[in-house]
């Protein structure tokens, strides 16, 4: 799992490449850390067009991020969503949780 993160004039642009499951999400928790930090953006933007895989541990991890993001006045998107994370979004209702683009 690669999680990269550019701060644009007005949004960070988190791209993740790669699975986020039990064994990565640690990692990306550390790692989006620094979104909480300096001066933020008033926009986060995760980028999945490199996302193979999320589990219930991924999904938790963003859940986490939705609910910081909502905290401190920030709008939270998703894009680039694969056809099969997509499924993922629609079975556990995260579609429906989530701005997606």
């Amino acid at each position: 799992m690669e999680t990269a993160i550019k701060v644009n004039d007005k949004t960070t642009v988190v791209t993740l490449k790669g699975r986020l499951d039990s064994v990565t999400s640690a990692d990306f928790d550390k790692a989006v850390e620094s979104l909480w930090a300096g001066e933020p953006t008033p926009e986060i933007l995760i980028d999945c067009k490199e996302l193979e895989y999320v589990s219930s541990a991924g999904l938790r991890s963003l859940i986490t991020i939705l609910k910081k993001s909502k905290a401190s006045g920030r709008e939270l998107r998703i894009s680039n969503l694969s056809p099969s994370i997509k499924s993922i979004f629609d079975m556990t209702g995260f579609t429906n949780i989530f701005k997606i683009i």
